[in-house]
């Protein structure tokens, strides 16, 4: 688990905290859902989950960071919300109810190293959704040799308007070296670098194909537009990918 997620989770949360009605909406239609009990692995400080809540849904969070997880509770604390929080291994848990929905925004399944722990993943989220329901992921598909993105914004912490930068800089061994950067007005910089999974289209249905979810759609992030599902997939960049539980 890199600092971002634990030292600095306060400045994690505030970089990525925008607006996530318009993708609830979407996601909702999508599934056929009008109320239901939504699961987040990897929830972080529950940016996603607090638009389900808005909407009116019961949420239950994932993550192994305890400094997330407090942020989370806080930010539903201070919006009214009640929701669940597990500390927990995304790999292998088990909820005491089902969920219709699940959602993994951002890539956060590409900390997935290996097809075993993806598999595992998989799995424990299938076991806690009900057949017919959708996980809905954002997990970026591409070659190897598919590197060299990078982005930058402005966020505003603590009254001050901050910097963060982020970038992809060089691919070893199926794996991706990125770098993020969050610079202060003043010139401090955090930074960390860490690894993460290339996953290429045909590699991860090779691990979908094993566990009992099938890929169903593939829709651009920024407006829901359908994309074909097959290898034009790779080189795709935070898009989303609906996910159905066969029964």
């Amino acid at each position: 688990m890199t600092e971002l997620y634990t030292t600095h989770a306060e400045l994690y949360d505030a970089a990525f905290d925008w607006d996530v009605s318009d993708q609830v909406t979407a996601i909702v239609g999508f599934s056929g859902l009008e109320l239901g009990r939504v699961l987040e692995p990897m929830c972080g400080s529950g940016r996603l989950l607090r638009g389900f809540a808005a909407a009116g849904f019961s949420t239950v969070g994932i993550d192994q960071s305890a400094q997330m997880l407090a942020l989370a509770r806080a930010h539903y604390e201070r919006s009214g919300f009640t929701g669940e929080w597990l500390q927990a291994d995304v790999a292998d848990f088990d909820l005491n109810e089902g969920c219709e929905l699940a959602v993994c925004p951002v890539n956060s399944l590409a900390h997935l190293a290996t097809a075993t722990t993806m598999k595992s993943h998989l799995n424990a989220v299938s076991r806690n959704l009900y057949s017919g329901c959708s996980y809905w992921i954002q997990l970026d598909l591409k070659q190897p040799e598919h590197i060299g993105q990078a982005e930058e914004w402005e966020f505003e912490y603590q009254g001050a308007t901050l910097l963060s930068e982020w970038a992809c800089t060089g691919a070893h061994d199926g794996m991706e070296t990125h770098i993020s950067r969050i610079v202060f007005p003043d010139g401090r910089v955090v930074e960390e670098s860490y690894d993460m999974k290339v996953w290429s289209y045909e590699q991860f249905t090779r691990v979908l194909a094993a566990t009992p979810f099938e890929l169903s759609g593939a829709y651009t992030g920024s407006n829901f537009t359908p994309l074909a599902i097959d290898s034009s997939l790779d080189g795709q960049h935070v898009f989303w990918q609906q996910l159905v539980k066969q029964a």
